[in-house]
């Protein structure tokens, strides 16, 4: 008689890495620069940090925060936390500190494993641990598997989410929920041979879908550098490094697309997640690679990713643009149901919940909220998570996304609660009312925050003022890209805002963003003298990427528009017209067309110089 099958091991994310070290000790599995780490030294190193953890008496269950930068480290020590039996509370460097210490005061983390404590808000300072401490303490320290006795149902992350009232969220995502993208990844068939791009930041559930389907196939890890990649820097990820699996946001595919399209030839996989894909975007992107294109389907209440469609030819996109989220994963459940309960006969709208292995254990000290979001499955399987989002199923069996049940909105793959944001619009000095919408851009699909608001004393309220007031209380990803003043705010017979009277018009010729009265620019918008000649290639360039036509040089490019996505596309058109690095960051930091232009000149002549001295 032959030996009984093998059993399988538990879902929990370090047992199955382990499996992964013990497979593919050689391989390669973080290469970041010229550093290149296998697994069996990334396994190595991320025990002897989880040793120093126990001994700084750290349990199975305690919440350990990280606030680190992408680098070599951060993989270590969130490996580290869990082979100590902790739950990772991810914190986002580029969170601003109001929100880091809202994080804190709800999660209670300790300790926090930072760069610098002095990034941290004051009273998370005294418990903080160094990375530069941590990897001193542990230097010594043996460096085999730890066994902390961790099961399926720990919770492995704790990842805040926008919430209605400001609060955030805390998800609590237990090891199975992100374990199963090992043996239960369906057709996306990682292998050793892969690398998988890491650009989302770890804060986000995205982040997971990227090191997870890495980690536990042995397949490399492609750090980015910080913040929404640019577009020469992901052609080189394909390029230069190798990397045949990209996960991206729709907004950052498309931009990908318009400018870069090349770069795809040898990519494998193309994993889009976050908001409705373009259809054209898709029938382009298809005509330059034999790629599967997946439109993805998550939430971080389900552990990210959830429902895959896979696009092959442009023959996959209908000619009504429509393009399903598929089907559910292994060991996941979709089902659309009508508010009593039952199961939607095909293309009946109703809401859509998700039930199987990657279901959360529900929101941290919120029972309220969590009773209510996650509810026992009629046929008493299991936990359902109900999504809030409206959805029909295809005669064929697919999913299709119809919109929202309430506030929540995507927005650059972020989700993101518009009533959180209006009470901080709201909460600012100088306003009196507000109301923040999303509206869809017309061409790319992609959807943008715009704040109505009304002033105490009538008039309008300086964008880029608004933005850097936000900008210290909210992510990016939540300040409005736009601000529309009203001299008072629409409302209906129940004396409620009337948010149907809340419009704008289309993205390609948009309402102005200021009374011209009360404009910077005497002369009226766009026509100033311009001091520098660049800057009419500038402004050219941004108004075709942003189509905000009414701009002038002065105009600052967040609260006028502009997102980090136009910022992207500005960069890699402006680097491949003059010829010299310019980074997101650059038009980030340099925020007007004037100022920008200035920084290209200064660079050009910095890098005239440079080239003459040395010939």
């Amino acid at each position: 008689m032959g030996s009984p099958p093998a059993s399988p091991l538990p879902l929990v994310l370090t047992t199955l890495f382990e499996q992964t070290v013990r497979e593919h000790p050689g391989a390669i599995a973080l290469a970041d620069g010229p550093e290149r780490v296998t697994y069996d030294r990334l396994n190595r190193r991320a025990n002897r940090m989880a040793r120093h953890l126990l001994d700084r008496g750290v349990a199975r269950g305690d919440r350990v925060g990280v606030h680190m930068r992408r680098s070599p480290d951060l993989y270590a020590v969130l490996l580290a936390v869990l082979k100590a039996g902790g739950c990772v509370v991810p914190l986002d460097p580029a969170y601003p500190m109001d929100y880091l210490a809202r994080i804190l005061r709800e999660a209670r983390p300790s300790p926090v494993v930072c760069d610098d404590p002095d990034d941290l808000p004051p009273g998370a300072r005294e418990s903080a641990l160094t990375r530069d401490d941590l990897v001193r303490g542990c230097a010594d320290l043996a460096d085999g598997d730890p066994d902390p006795g961790t099961g399926p149902e720990d919770t492995a992350f704790l990842m805040y989410t926008s919430g209605s009232t400001g609060r955030p969220k805390g998800v609590r995502i237990a090891h199975r929920g992100l374990a199963r993208l090992g043996p239960h990844s369906g057709p996306l068939d990682i292998t050793p041979r892969d690398g998988l791009t890491q650009s989302a930041a770890f804060s986000f559930a995205a982040s997971t879908i990227e090191i997870w389907l890495a980690f536990l196939h042995g397949a490399t890890l492609l750090p980015m550098p910080p913040g929404l990649p640019s577009l020469p820097v992901l052609r080189a990820a394909v390029e230069e490094r190798g990397a045949t699996v990209l996960s991206l946001p729709c907004g950052l595919f498309n931009a990908l697309v318009d400018q870069e399209p090349q770069c795809l030839r040898s990519v494998r996989i193309v994993l889009l997640s976050g908001d409705f894909p373009s259809p054209d975007h898709l029938r382009r992107a298809m005509a330059h690679t034999d790629a599967v294109l997946y439109n993805g389907y998550g939430c971080t209440e389900n552990s990210s990713i959830t429902a895959l469609h896979p696009l092959a030819s442009p023959d996959d996109v209908d000619g009504a643009g429509v393009v399903p989220i598929g089907r559910p994963l292994p060991t996941v459940t979709l089902e659309v149901y009508d508010p009593e309960m039952r199961p939607c006969d095909a293309d009946e709208v109703g809401e859509l919940c998700v039930g199987g292995t990657g279901v959360a254990l529900g929101y941290a000290d919120r029972p309220e909220l969590t009773a209510e979001k996650f509810t026992p499955a009629p046929d008493g399987s299991g936990p359902l998570y109900h999504t809030g989002d409206l959805a029909r199923r295809t005669e064929d069996g697919d999913i299709v996304l119809v919109g929202r049940s309430d506030s929540m909105v995507k927005i650059r793959g972020f989700r993101v609660e518009t009533s959180a944001v209006t009470l901080a619009v709201r909460a600012l000095d100088g306003i009196a009312d507000a109301a923040v919408q999303a509206f869809e851009d017309d061409d790319s699909r992609e959807k943008h925050l715009v704040a109505f608001y009304t002033t105490r004393d009538g008039r309008p309220a300086d964008p880029a003022d608004l933005v850097r007031r936000l900008s210290a209380q909210l992510p990016s990803h939540m300040v409005p890209s736009s601000f529309r003043h009203l001299e008072k705010m629409p409302t209906n017979v129940n004396g409620k805002i009337d948010r149907t009277a809340l419009t704008v018009k289309s993205r390609k010729n948009p309402t102005s963003t200021r009374n011209p009265k009360h404009s910077n620019n005497p002369h009226g918008k766009g026509e100033k003298t311009m001091q520098n000649p660049l800057e009419a290639v500038v402004l050219q360039s941004w108004i075709e990427i942003s189509g905000m036509e009414e701009f002038s040089t002065t105009d600052s490019f967040l609260g006028h528009g502009g997102n980090s996505l136009h910022f992207v596309q500005l960069a890699s058109r402006l680097q491949k017209i003059f010829g010299i690095e310019i980074t997101t960051e650059s038009v980030f930091r340099h925020g007007t067309v004037e100022q920008l232009a200035r920084f290209i000149e200064e660079s050009r002549d910095q890098a005239a110089t440079t080239s003459s001295s040395h010939g």
